[in-house]
This record gives C-alpha cells, sequence and structure tokens, in this order.
C-alpha cells in the first residue's frame, strides 16, 4: 500500500500501521514519503490546517524517539505523538525553554500543535481508551541533528572511533560499564563486560579502530576488540586510579596514567610494561602521543606538563603551569601542543616548548581537541567552543546545563560532530548547527518528592532549590530568597496550603528550635510554631531527621519535636500550643495520625517503641514495643478503633483502642517484617523473616492460611477482596483475601496500601512506569520512562522523578 504526505499525518493512518506492521513499518512508510514528497509541498488540512514535508520530518522524529517505547507498547502511538507535538511549537511552549535563536513557536509554519489538538479532538471524539498526557515538555529535540544515547547510570567518558561512525562511553555502573554506539542509527551494538568497578576516566581507540582502551577507578588498565568484545590485554596493580590512556600513532604501545604519580607504556603485541616514566610529583591526569610517536606529553596535579623521550624515556622539558592541567592535545602537524590552566587554553610551540602569548577560551576548560590545526574545540563552564586557532575568536559555541559530577566532550574525526555527556546520556550533535532549544528543567535535575498520594499538591527538592506542585499540574519553583530550601523534613498538609519543617534559630542563644509553617500560596514562610523546651530534655541536633513532623487528616493540627523525645501537638489557625507528650529520651523516628485523626501514634525506632496518645485529651492511650527497624511494622484499622503491631519477638499484636485491650499471635520466631490490617479490623495479615505472609481473624486469632514467597515480603495490604502483597524481587502481588489464591502477579513495585486504596496506583519497574486503577492488576496506561519515584496526586496527576531522564520532572494527567 502507498502512502503520501495527506494519509500519513491522519491519525487513523499512522495507528493502523503501527498496529499491524510494527514502528519499524512506520518509519519506513514515513521515509518513502519524505523521499517523494517536494519540499514545497503542502497539503490543506480541516480548519486551514496545512501539513508538507516538513510535518512529516518532525512527526518521523518523534516516532523515533519513542521507538523502543512504542515496540513494547504501540497502543501508546497517539500518547507519545501528542506529548511531543503538542509541546513543540505551541506558544506556551516558550516559557519551559531557553534558547539561542528563534523557537519552532515563532516559525511562521507553526503547526504541530495544532495537529495534536485535532488528533485529540478525534480520538475523544471516537471514544478512546486511556492515556497519559504530560503536562510539561518532554527531554528530546524534534529540531536539528541532536541525538541522545541514554545508559543506566552516570556517563563518565566518551571517545569516537576514528572513522566516526562508532562512539565509546563508559558508565558508573558496575561490570557491564562501556558501551558501543552506531552514531548513525543510535543503536547501542555491543557492551562490554567491562571492569568490576565503574568510575572509568580513561577511553581510547586505536588508530585503526579495532581495539578500546579503558582504565577505572579499581587501578587497572584493559585493552578489548571491539568486533569481539574480546579482552584482549589487563594491565592491573597501577600505583592509582587510571585517569587516561592513548595509543601510540602506530598502535603498538599503550600509555596508561595514574593517580600514583606514573606513566607505564605497555606493548600491545606481547601485553609486556616496557617503561614506566617518573617524574611528576603528583597525580597524572592526562596522557597524549605526539603525531610522530616519538614523544608522549602528561599533564599532572603537580601544575606541570612534562614532554618524554619514547626511545629513551628522558624527560626532554617540563612546562609549569599555574594551576592543574586537566586536558592536552597536541596539534596533527605536531607544531603545536595546547594544554589547560587556570583562565582558559595555553599553547606551547614544540620546536623549543615555549608557549605563546595569550590565552584561548575562558577559565575552566577541559577537553581540549584540535579541529584540524586551524581550531580548537573545548569544553568550558556551561558551553561548547570552537575558537579560531590563530585569532581566538570564538567561531561557534553551544551553551549546555552542566553536571554536579562533571561533564565529558569528545569531537568526531571529521570535525562535524561532538559528543557530550549529561547526567546519564550523551548528547551527540553538529557542530555549527543552530543548537534546538534546551529544557530549564534540564538545569535542575530532581532530589526528592515529598508529598502523599491523592493530596492536592506536592512539593519537590530541585538541586539548586524547591517547587511545589498543584493537583492542576502547575509547577511553581520557591524564590530563591524562601527559608527552607536545604531542610528534609517536610511535611505538607492535604490541600497543598501549608507546609511544615523543623529549624534552628541560629541568631538566638541558646539556639531557638521551632516548626517552620510555610505558605505554599504565596510561597513564603508563614509563623513560627515553637515551645520552651523541657528541663532535661536533649536539644541536640542529632532529633532533627526525617517523619518529625505531620499534619493531622483535617491540616488543623500539626505534631512535631522541637527536644529530644518529646512531641508538641500546636494548633495550627492560632499557634496555640494544645499538648507535650513525652516519651523516651530517644529521637522521634515516626509520628502519624490514625486516619480519623483521632489518636497520635509515636514511633521510636532506638527503643523499638509505639506511643498512642489521644489528641484531644493529650492522654496516653496506649504504650507497646514494636519493630522500627527499618520501617514502622504497625497498621491501624481506617474504620475501626484497632491497632496491629509487629515486633522482633515474632509476635503479633492486637490492640482495642483506646481500650487497650490485647490479643497476642506468635508469627514466628524471628522478626514481624511487615502488618497490615483491613479497613474494618476483622483480618490482620503478617509477614515474617521465612518470606510467608499469615493471615488470620482478627476477633478470634484463628489463623485463616498461609502464602508464602519466593522472596521477603516486605509491605502488605488487604481489603476485600484483595490481599496485595510486595516482595524483594520488585513482585506485586495478588491474592483472594477469602481463600489465599493468586490471582496476579506484577512486576513492578508499589505501596500495596496504594493499590487498595486510591484510585490510580502507579507500578515502578526497569522500564516504562503502568498506571493502574484501583485493586486492579492490569494496565490502564503506560509512559514512556522508568521513574525513580512517582506520586498520584487528586485528580489523576502524577508527578514522577526520571530514572530514564535521569531525575526529569515528569508531571502528567492520566486520562481515561
Amino acid at each position: 500500500m502507498t502512502f503520501d504526505l495527506s494519509s500519513l499525518t491522519e491519525l487513523s493512518t499512522l495507528e493502523h500501521l503501527v498496529s499491524t506492521q510494527g514502528v519499524e513499518a512506520l518509519l519506513a512508510a514515513l521515509d518513502t514519503a519524505l523521499a517523494q514528497t517536494p519540499a514545497d509541498a503542502r497539503v490543506l488540512e480541516e480548519e486551514g490546517l496545512t501539513v508538507g514535508a516538513r510535518t512529516l520530518r518532525l512527526l518521523r522524529r518523534a516516532i523515533a524517539l519513542d521507538a523502543d517505547f512504542l515496540r513494547e507498547h504501540p497502543e501508546a502511538l497517539f500518547q507519545s505523538l501528542y506529548n511531543r507535538l503538542r509541546w513543540y511549537d505551541a506558544p506556551d511552549a516558550a516559557a519551559h525553554y531557553d534558547t539561542q535563536g528563534p523557537g519552532p513557536w515563532e516559525h511562521p509554519d507553526a503547526h504541530l500543535h495544532r495537529l495534536a489538538a485535532r488528533w485529540r479532538q478525534q480520538r475523544e471524539a471516537a471514544g478512546g481508551g486511556a492515556w497519559v498526557e504530560s503536562l510539561t515538555p518532554l527531554s528530546g529535540s524534534l529540531d536539528g541533528g541532536d541525538q541522545h544515547f541514554s545508559h543506566d547510570e552516570r556517563v563518565e567518558a566518551v571517545a569516537f572511533s576514528p572513522c566516526g561512525k562508532k562512539l565509546a562511553t563508559t558508565s558508573s555502573s558496575e561490570e557491564e560499564n562501556i558501551h558501543l554506539w552506531d552514531v548513525v542509527t543510535g543503536k547501542c551494538l555491543r557492551v562490554l563486560e567491562g571492569h568490576d568497578i565503574g568510575e572509568i576516566l580513561g577511553l581510547a581507540w586505536s588508530p585503526d579502530g579495532k581495539k578500546l582502551a579503558s582504565g577505572s577507578r579499581s587501578h587497572d588498565a584493559r585493552v578489548w576488540d571491539v568486533e569481539t568484545g574480546e579482552l584482549l590485554h589487563d594491565f592491573p596493580k597501577q600505583e592509582g586510579r587510571v585517569t587516561s590512556v592513548a595509543f601510540s600513532p602506530d598502535g603498538k604501545l599503550l600509555a596508561v596514567g595514574n593517580l600514583g604519580w606514573r606513566v607505564h607504556l605497555f606493548d600491545l603485541e606481547s601485553g609486556e610494561k616496557v617503561r614506566t616514566l617518573k617524574g611528576h610529583q603528583q597525580s597524572v591526569l592526562c596522557v597524549a602521543f605526539h603525531p610522530s610517536g616519538r614523544l608522549l606529553a602528561s599533564a599532572a596535579s603537580d601544575d606541570t606538563v612534562r614532554i618524554w623521550d619514547m626511545t629513551t624515556g628522558a624527560q626532554v622539558a617540563s612546562i609549569t603551569t599555574n594551576a592543574t592541567p586537566r586536558s592536552i592535545a597536541f596539534s596533527p602537524d605536531g607544531e603545536r601542543l595546547a594544554y589547560s590552566v587556570l583562565e582558559g587554553v595555553a599553547i606551547a610551540e614544540t620546536q623549543h616548548w615555549t608557549p605563546l602569548e595569550g590565552l584561548w577560551g575562558t577559565m575552566g576548560c577541559t577537553n581540549i581537541a584540535w579541529l584540524g590545526t586551524t581550531h580548537l574545540g573545548m569544553l568550558a563552564p556551561r558551553q561548547v567552543l570552537v575558537l579560531d586557532a590563530h585569532t581566538r575568536d570564538t567561531v561557534w559555541s553551544r551553551t549546555y546545563h552542566p553536571n554536579t559530577s562533571g561533564n565529558a566532550l569528545a569531537f568526531s574525526p571529521d570535525r562535524k560532530h561532538f559528543a557530550l555527556t549529561e547526567s546519564t546520556q550523551v548528547l551527540v550533535s553538529e557542530i555549527h548547527a543552530q543548537p534546538p532549544p534546551t529544557l530549564k528543567s534540564q538545569g535542575q535535575p530532581v532530589k526528592d518528592l515529598l508529598g502523599a498520594p491523592e493530596a492536592a499538591g506536592l512539593i519537590v527538592k530541585l538541586s539548586d532549590q524547591n517547587a511545589v506542585v498543584d493537583a492542576r499540574g502547575q509547577v511553581r519553583e520557591f524564590p530563591a530568597s524562601s527559608m527552607g530550601g536545604g531542610q528534609k523534613s517536610w511535611s505538607m498538609n492535604r490541600d497543598a496550603t501549608l507546609a511544615a519543617f523543623p529549624i534552628v534559630n541560629f541568631h538566638e542563644e541558646p539556639r531557638r528550635r521551632a516548626i517552620q509553617l510555610f505558605d505554599l500560596v504565596s510561597l513564603a514562610p508563614a509563623k513560627e510554631l515553637t515551645a520552651k523546651p523541657l528541663e532535661g530534655r536533649d536539644t541536640a541536633s542529632r532529633m532533627l531527621q526525617e517523619n518529625v513532623v505531620a499534619f493531622s487528616p483535617d491540616g488543623a493540627l500539626l505534631a512535631g519535636t522541637v527536644e529530644l523525645g518529646v512531641v508538641r501537638l500546636w494548633s495550627i489557625p492560632d499557634g496555640r500550643l494544645l499538648h507535650t507528650l513525652k516519651g523516651p529520651a530517644n529521637p522521634v523516628t515516626s509520628l502519624e495520625f490514625t486516619p480519623d485523626g483521632a489518636l497520635l501514634l509515636t514511633g521510636f525506632a532506638e527503643a523499638s517503641h509505639l506511643l498512642v496518645h489521644d489528641v484531644k485529651t493529650g492522654a496516653l492511650v496506649h504504650t507497646t514495643k514494636v519493630a522500627l527497624k527499618p520501617t514502622p511494622t504497625y497498621a491501624v484499622a481506617s474504620a475501626a478503633p484497632r491497632l496491629a503491631v509487629g515486633r522482633s519477638s515474632g509476635e503479633l499484636a492486637l490492640f482495642e483502642l483506646p481500650t487497650g485491650t490485647s490479643r497476642f499471635i506468635q508469627v514466628s520466631n524471628e522478626t514481624v517484617v511487615a502488618v497490615a490490617i483491613s479497613s474494618d479490623g476483622t483480618r490482620v495479615a503478617a509477614s515474617d523473616m521465612d518470606s510467608c505472609v499469615h493471615v488470620y481473624d482478627a476477633t478470634t486469632g484463628d489463623e485463616l492460611y498461609q502464602v508464602p514467597h519466593p522472596e521477603l515480603p516486605y509491605a502488605l495490604a488487604i481489603e476485600a477482596p484483595l490481599l496485595v502483597t510486595m516482595s524483594e524481587d520488585h513482585h506485586v502481588r495478588f491474592f483472594d483475601l477469602a481463600t489465599g489464591a493468586p490471582r496476579a502477579d506484577v512486576e513492578a513495585s508499589t505501596d500495596p496500601l496504594d493499590v487498595i486504596r486510591r484510585r490510580y496506583w502507579e507500578g515502578l519497574a526497569d522500564g516504562p512506569v503502568a498506571f493502574h486503577r484501583r485493586m486492579d492488576p492490569t494496565p490502564l496506561a503506560h509512559f514512556q520512562d522508568a521513574m525513580e519515584a512517582c506520586y498520584i496526586l487528586r485528580d489523576g496527576i502524577a508527578v514522577g522523578q526520571g530514572r530514564t531522564q535521569k531525575d526529569f520532572l515528569y508531571v502528567l494527567r492520566i486520562h481515561e
């Protein structure tokens, strides 16, 4: 069947192709249509919408970005295209980007967002299925020649092959940490077994492109056969971490520099060490051969660049620098050596090793590369630069968001492309091309998400500041002057109007501890809640840790700590201190109101103690031993006054609140790992160290059945008709609550309580995140990235911390 411009911009055609023939067939159809469509061709669609060859090109790019996801989930084609095209050239996209020129939304033919909107209307009119909308732009550009090669862990080094068609990268993951890529297709060609320990900074190709050398933190350098992946040589027991490796121009020698102040030379035919170059007084950071192969340059943290004769091993020159030189490079004709100094890049003539006057680039430049004899490429802070090697003028630059762990840069041998590490991915793009807009959010990676399921919002801790996401999916960053940016123990009321965190007033003597309320509407500090410390109670900093602040369910009360082992209960509207609740002289590690707000549960992990107080009177209702490490092992029935507690003795205790009457069940001889109780308090479950879940009648104490698991179930939830468990093998399992018969097994991680209580729950795995309805193991919809963490707020707003796109902030809406 033949497809043309008109048919391939119809959603029904695209969906039919991908569902019946797959992603490759869809991409091939677009390629064929592009080849046959003149650049100036135009087709007028409904409502004045005009599509052309550019439409097909951008459609193809959008599909290629999500191709791996669509191979597994072709039903998500509309979702992927909508989320890409809607944010490509819509006017409101501009606020999310930094640009180095006009953005796509300024293009006279800005129509992709209109096409996406039309598809959405058509789909909704036809009663399309569930999907996930991104409320902010996704990573990955539809413009230019940008490609992104994703890794599981942080990328540390990158190097083009001599022909420029392959790219080698290293990551901080253990063992399989060296990847080989096809630059044109972006496909991973091979993953080498790699070093036992990641953090591989040394990486170099042999001149013929058949071998790859790598050096790691484990004090070893290795040489690999690129085609087979075979380890050809291993050079262990270097004096320190290997920082740099380099092949000689004839490919016969490998130079290895390390933090132990040495440079070793190895014969690659015999595998023997032929010479050690000694002279540096501190760590060697980089090595480079002269094009003739007769000389080697090395740079070290002793603020010198030294030149060595390869025939004799003698040092023939030493250049003193004003700071640690972290990068060196010989020009292709061998007449000049470039090296980094404090304020930029210096160049020395190799005839007499005399530095030229003046500097190239800016302060902090690294990863120097000669692009022929006329230009220098380098990595400056926040910019990739190409300079005229004679005039020092910048002939091209591109901004980037720096990583806290540092970036690495490589240029292709044909001097047309560069590769830049960006956290867990590598950007490969064209030099001199107009860069696409850069997402502002990629410069602010997510450090943590603080909130609760089905709340009206949550707090996002970014690398340099905080932000709040509300139930409409709007993201607002805290002002730089606002307080609490670095605090850990945040808590937020369910309406997302107030947050609270512990503070120390260092300007007062003695230092006064308090709970700071923060207005999430105005994004400004509100009142402080404080109390005079009790005599004899420690106010040391160790008591200020996670989970020491909690709002009541109705948001009217706040519980928190300002001294060791004491919980204060305040009225939020007037700031009045209501109760002072004393406990053991140990840090409070957990605070939790019961669902009805009538009781407050206070956990003391060091003492394995749980206190239950009446919120209205402040009276101590109950105290009991409980296993609280690594997580609290107790559960409260939401619709009945019953508390289930697990103990390290293997005992399960059931308490009637507030009377305190009890029943004890011996589950095991070892620690009870997790406990769950049904909302009406009639069923209780406990898991033990034998990886078995025991289900009991909470009224009689009779055991109803046991459910063995392949690995330890560390979280449980029960609610008719299901028992839901979460195990260390990252499986969520569903069982019939009445009989214990297995119902379903989902390979993902989630909180079982979310499964039984929430409108939606998320399944986190190594692959795309899945969204489910309450108590339903069948996914409602998938989203393309894996997530480190995710909260689903009210009205189906999901906020996630990316894993594939490392620490990327996702704000999504689930549609049914």
